[in-house]
């Protein structure tokens, strides 16, 4: 008895990413323009981007970069989010594609959701049960928070770059 086989197109695309906060908007950004020309929803595309952040942050702690992998058939996708460890070469070969304008920096946002909610940073810190320093690191730029931190601090104050 023959069995039926259908041969579907596929597209599959890669990209990585460094594994820290900023990159969020840039992993959205992927995500979304890899998927602009397909029949998948704009919810649907909203709702997996979402997830992929979920995924990020809940890998905390990760250090290298993140590669979002996508595999794009005629009327679904399929995303896997990897984390790979630091090494000294190049992990993104070939021209990185240039973002339609700055990323806006997690400093900036953390900053204006402090001021917008009223939070001095010693309440922020106490809200997120780290200390002021690290509070005020983050706030300057100088430093930004680790996945596990942004998960506290998305529970906290919603998404980040939103």
């Amino acid at each position: 008895m023959p069995e039926n086989v259908e041969i579907l197109p596929l597209e599959v695309v890669s990209q990585s990413f460094p594994a820290r906060p900023a990159a969020l908007p840039d992993v959205r950004d992927f995500v979304r323009r890899q998927l602009t020309e397909t029949p998948v929803s704009d919810d649907d595309v909203r709702h997996l981007c979402e997830r992929v952040a979920d995924v990020l942050l809940d890998g905390a702690g990760a250090a290298g970069t993140i590669q979002v992998s996508m595999r794009i058939f005629p009327d679904s996708a399929e995303v896997d989010v990897l984390f790979v460890p630091s090494s000294p070469v190049d992990p993104v070969p070939g021209p990185r594609p240039k973002a339609a304008g700055p990323a806006p920096s997690f400093a900036a946002w953390l900053s204006g959701r402090l001021r917008a909610e009223g939070l001095t940073m010693e309440a922020a810190a106490r809200r997120l049960e780290v200390s002021t320093k690290t509070i005020s690191r983050w706030v300057a730029g100088t430093t930004e928070p680790r996945l596990r931190d942004l998960y506290r601090i998305r529970e906290t104050f919603g998404e980040p770059f939103h």
